[in-house]
């Protein structure tokens, strides 16, 4: 991967492509002003301490610590149990589903829910001799995943099993409940640094632990992340399509377009469409701005995946409401692409798929989505993305954390904080008893 492979084709964001719901000229040369004052002021903000995800890619000694933690359990248990939720399990799918799980041997399950199925489900799939349990929680009383550990640490209790040898932990290094149960119990652990907050954590040991343990390339998502962080905090905003992402999104906001289509052109990024919905959604949906004044800011991700959702979702994008900004992810080489060969095409009428790869069929697929797009005047947009491997995958992650960043820069708000989050979850409490 080189430092100029992913780009942003905003071409069909402009009104002048899709008329009235589209970016008007004068505001498009204001655009760049604009960019580079978000820019400067990410940058700023970054040195004075703000923005931690952005030093996660040059974190070695984080590395160090996830990869000393993980690579002498490689081949030591047949179930990878992970127990977490929000930030500490949307980026694992997204990972897993991207990359694959190169190791064959080890199956892996996400708790992210306190749905009694889900956990009796587990339990007939594991032999918990063989089972290795991964904690992930930032503070550390994340009820769903104390409830969840409960669960398993009193079974691996009942079967006589030492807690230090099937359980590690992920959580702030220094405080929480999480982090003192490790501390009485002896327990490895991992750490997330305290600054960065779990849906921007993926590139933590949040998910990069439970991505070793199943011997995904870590450091290559790191390198790549690298190189993102490099573009977005240059003085060169040539290449940053992240910031502009960001920006372009927030402009759309405003002429109406209270929904982003992430849109995905692979299968194998149908989990990443679901991490961004909590990155985008949770970040920058607020009623206040970071000044206190009511705003009622958001817009909410519709993740679809093309072309499967083609069959789905597109009517209603072409034809319903045009409220909806659409973010196409293309992906420019597909690994292990297939020619077809013979068959009888002309009895289905597919003449015209003889000899043509699968990888020519979905990129016309994309195509014909975008164009007929600009002829319903619904404004959208392409990442592109050069192939799907670690490098590329961190790359795109970083950049879509920036993008948010950005859009909360540009919007005035705070894309850190939960606070309606935190009140449905103390109502929760209370309804327990708690």
């Amino acid at each position: 991967m080189n430092e100029s492979t992913i780009t942003l084709n905003a071409t069909n964001l402009a009104a002048a492509r899709v008329g009235a719901h589209g970016i008007a000229d004068e505001e498009i040369a204001q655009s760049e002003h604009t960019l580079a004052q978000l820019r400067a002021r990410l940058a700023a903000e970054h040195a004075a301490g703000q923005h931690a995800y952005l030093d996660l890619p040059i974190d070695d000694r984080g590395l160090e610590s996830v990869l000393e933690l993980t690579q002498i359990r490689l081949g030591r248990f047949r179930y990878l149990v992970v127990l977490g939720i929000g930030g500490s399990a949307l980026g694992l799918r997204a990972l897993v589903q991207a990359l694959g799980r190169p190791v064959d041997h080890v199956d892996l399950h996400i708790v992210d829910s306190t749905d009694p199925w889900l956990f009796a489900d587990i339990v007939t799939r594991i032999e918990l001799p063989q089972t290795l349990f991964v904690v992930i929680s930032k503070s550390g009383g994340t009820i769903e995943t104390v409830a969840a550990m409960g669960f398993f640490v009193e079974r691996l209790n009942a079967a006589g099993l030492p807690l230090r040898d099937h359980l590690i932990v992920v959580t702030d290094p220094d405080q929480g409940p999480l982090r003192a149960f490790a501390d009485t119990h002896c327990l490895e652990s991992a750490s997330i640094p305290p600054r960065v907050g779990g849906r921007f954590s993926v590139l933590s040991a949040a998910g990069l632990v439970p991505a070793a343990l199943l011997n995904i390339d870590v450091a290559g998502l790191l390198r790549g992340a690298a190189i993102e962080r490099k573009r977005c905090l240059g003085t060169d905003s040539r290449g940053d399509w992240a910031a502009r992402l960001g920006l372009y999104a927030t402009q759309q906001l405003q002429l109406g377009k209270n929904n982003l289509v992430f849109m995905p052109y692979s299968a194998r990024l149908r989990c990443l469409a679901d991490w961004f919905v909590q990155l985008w959604d949770e970040s920058l949906g607020k009623e206040c701005e970071q000044q206190g004044r009511k705003v009622s800011f958001g817009q909410a991700v519709i993740p679809a995946t093309g072309p499967t959702d083609q069959h789905a979702q597109l009517q209603l994008f072409l034809d319903g409401p045009n409220d909806k900004l659409l973010l196409f992810v293309r992906v420019m080489h597909h690994e292990m692409d297939v020619k077809l060969g013979e068959f009888d095409w002309p009895q289905f009428g597919a003449e015209f798929l003889r000899g043509r790869s699968l990888g020519q069929i979905i990129d016309s697929q994309w195509a014909g989505t975008v164009e007929a797009c600009v002829k319903r005047g619904r404004a959208n947009a392409t990442v592109q993305l050069p192939q799907v491997d670690a490098e590329s995958l961190g790359a795109l992650m970083m950049g879509l954390q920036v993008a948010t960043s950005i859009a909360g820069l540009a919007l005035g708000v705070n894309p850190y904080d939960q606070p309606a989050v935190e009140l449905g979850k103390r109502i929760s409490r209370r309804m327990l008893g708690g």
